[in-house]
């Protein structure tokens, strides 16, 4: 077993909880990792999104402020134990919305969108919340 287990757990590590207890398990805990051609692919696609580019706005400029966007944003809490690199994040003014971006189609369920993925963004959206944003 892994006995240097980071104090803060990734977001994406919930996804990989919630779509499968096992698979978390094999990466996180015991550090069990094989890429295949599409985590390859993904590492790929993803370098743009990983580009830090715009800024959060501060918590008290939120409420009728300006429509922007922040890419690549790090946000962490020790409270929450959680980490996260939001891919995007979104504000029209008035609210603040995490996206991360997933390959492949939208998929036909309820929501519009797999738990794991919904779960990963609620994450994202409490890390959010707790920095003021």
């Amino acid at each position: 077993m892994n006995a240097a287990v980071p104090d803060l757990l990734p977001a994406r590590m919930l996804n990989e909880y919630a779509y499968c207890p096992r698979l978390f398990y094999l990466e996180w805990v015991e550090a069990e990792w094989a890429d295949s051609a599409d985590t390859e692919e993904g590492r790929l696609r993803h370098r743009r999104v990983d580009l830090e580019q715009g800024s959060l706005p501060e918590a008290k400029n939120v409420e009728g402020g300006d429509a922007g966007v922040a890419r690549s944003v790090t946000l962490s809490s020790e409270a929450l134990g959680l980490i996260a690199r939001i891919d995007l994040v979104e504000t029209d003014g008035e609210t603040v919305s995490p996206v991360d971006y997933k390959r492949g189609e939208k998929p036909d369920v309820a929501g519009g969108s797999w738990e794991a993925d919904r779960v990963q963004l609620c994450a994202q959206a409490l890390l959010l919340r707790e920095h003021g944003d």
